[in-house]
């Protein structure tokens, strides 16, 4: 699937953007989210639904997201 276009946002606000031109088809719903420190999107189970947004009370000291492509992957 794609392209796509990926916002960033901390705290709300927008801090990058980018396109990215595959993405993998059908692995996650349409209200799934990429979040950092609480799950927004759907639970596991709806065992759980009544539990969400399922917050981290920690501290994040460093997120590092890599995006390879699949030629990249293939040599290794």
């Amino acid at each position: 699937m794609g392209p796509a276009t990926a916002t960033l946002k901390v705290n709300g606000k927008e801090v990058g953007q980018g396109r990215i031109e595959r993405s993998v088809p059908a692995m996650h719903t349409a209200s799934e989210t990429f979040d950092m420190g609480a799950d927004l999107g759907s639970p596991v189970s709806l065992d759980y639904f009544d539990r969400a947004p399922f917050r981290f009370n920690g501290k994040i000291e460093k997120i590092q997201i890599r995006y390879t492509d699949e030629k990249e992957e293939d040599s290794k």
